[in-house]
């Protein structure tokens, strides 16, 4: 009996170091961007270093856009509302800082999720090009 036991209680760390083992850290910056038009508040950019998604001289793509799950565009009114939006989504927060860029401050949180891989770091967050994309996959 105590020879089952440890067999099992071996057979179960083994499976869970295994799957510890599986995942991989992944991080996204948001950042918090001065608008151009000098209109009061701030561009949100997250940028999960996996395609670039801002420039400074064409701004934020609108396919690139985040979208709930009706295909509306979610627009952030601060850097705690993308935080929040993080934060439901499983992310951590892990430091800010800040910066400058052609004299205008931009603001840096980082978070990071540990998951199997990016797709499911990136669980329920959608683009814009990623809903149209699926809902084309669903009318055809």
């Amino acid at each position: 009996m105590k020879k089952l036991i440890l067999i099992i209680l071996i057979s179960t760390v083994l499976s869970t170091i295994n799957t510890v083992a599986q995942t991989h850290r992944y991080y996204c910056e948001v950042k918090g961007i001065e608008k151009k038009d000098f209109s009061s508040g701030l561009k949100i950019i997250f940028d999960f270093g996996t395609s670039e998604s801002y420039s400074a001289w064409t701004g934020l793509s609108n396919k690139l856009k985040f979208v709930d799950f009706n295909g509306q565009v979610i627009n952030f009114h601060s850097m705690v509302d993308a935080a929040n939006y993080m934060v439901e989504r499983g992310w951590q927060f892990q430091q800010a800082y800040s910066s400058l860029y052609s004299g205008k401050p931009i603001i840096h949180w980082i978070f990071y999720k540990d998951a199997e891989n990016m797709d499911k770091a990136r669980e329920n967050i959608i683009t814009l090009e990623e809903y149209k994309r699926m809902q084309s996959q669903e009318h055809q």
